[in-house]
């Protein structure tokens, strides 16, 4: 079955991947719709760095959950990278100054210091997701994700963030002697948090109650893309639930022009492919080429309709 009806009553996260251009976006949003409409509470939120979720949606989403008009129990948002690093600060500031003025003269400015290292908003943004992944307001979250270079690329850093603070707290015994006696968080103490969170999240995005779906096109590159994306996941222990065949060329007869005729069978070709390498163990789902731009939630329930096409 190509359609993503298992997924009514799938792991609690569906994590829609892609490369950039592709419809992750829009699938995602069609996702998310479809489970909500089946009574499900729903989180969507974009970790994308340059989103589209709000333009979609035709709703402002980006920086805080926002209820979404003409779908009961069904929130979105675009993360804030800005506002992550601050919540970062504020949960994690105090004790990073007493650490650092413990042993060196610094002022508060440290703070930002270290909020401002590269990775730092990443790693601490799957801690905002699993926040809501752990919690009871949603049924299902639905997140859209970064291309998927820099989906990996984050998968890739949280575990090198775990294995590097597993050997923190031995590269910097010494800040025990040099510390001062007032410290209300050792150094040691503080790694440790920060490890458990990643191991946490680790197991949030690796665990058997998240899911991929790998959105792609059916052409040359999509389908190379496709194969990569799915080896990258399953080097990481990430599980795969379906491969969607976005923009696909259909209905196209001999009457109609040679440009459609083209590109239809170079689309039918492409998809065979994708069938032929990943249709027995995923599953390949198909939404046509559409006549006009996904905005709106109309739109949406089109492609809605053909994701989960076999659900009623």
């Amino acid at each position: 079955m190509g359609e993503l009806c298992d997924l009514e009553s799938g792991p609690r996260m569906v994590a829609v991947t892609g490369k950039g251009g592709v419809g992750k976006t829009t699938c995602s949003a069609a996702t998310a719709v479809h489970l909500a409409e089946t009574g499900q509470r729903t989180l969507l939120l974009s970790t994308d760095r340059s989103p589209s979720l709000s333009d979609i949606l035709e709703t402002d989403v980006f920086g805080e959950i926002t209820s979404v008009d003409g779908v009961d129990g069904l929130d979105a948002v675009e993360m804030d990278y800005d506002a992550i690093r601050e919540k970062w600060k504020e949960t994690y500031g105090e004790d990073i100054y007493r650490v650092f003025s413990s042993f060196v003269s610094v002022g508060e400015e440290v703070i930002d210091y270290v909020a401002e290292a590269p990775g730092i908003a990443d790693e601490f943004m799957l801690g905002y997701i699993l926040e809501y992944f752990e919690g009871d307001v949603y049924d299902r979250i639905v997140w859209d994700t970064a291309p998927a270079g820099g989906t990996i690329a984050l998968l890739e850093a949280q575990e090198r963030f775990y294995d590097h603070l597993g050997q923190a707290p031995k590269i910097y015994a010494d800040l025990r002697s040099l510390a001062s006696g007032d410290l209300k968080k050792r150094p040691a103490t503080l790694f440790e948090e920060w490890r458990e969170l990643s191991a946490d999240c680790l197991s949030m995005v690796q665990g058997p109650d998240t899911t991929f779906v790998v959105v792609t096109i059916a052409e040359g590159l999509g389908v190379n893309e496709t194969d990569r994306i799915i080896d990258d996941l399953e080097r990481h222990d990430l599980g795969v639930q379906r491969v969607v065949a976005n923009k696909v060329l259909e209905d196209v007869g001999a009457d109609d022009c040679k440009h459609h005729r083209e590109r239809a069978a170079m689309h039918a070709e492409y998809l065979e492919v994708l069938e032929d390498r990943y249709a027995s163990e995923y599953g390949v789902a198909t939404i046509p080429q559409l006549p006009r731009e996904v905005k709106g939630l109309e739109a949406i329930e089109t492609v809605s309709d053909h994701l989960f096409e076999s659900a009623d």
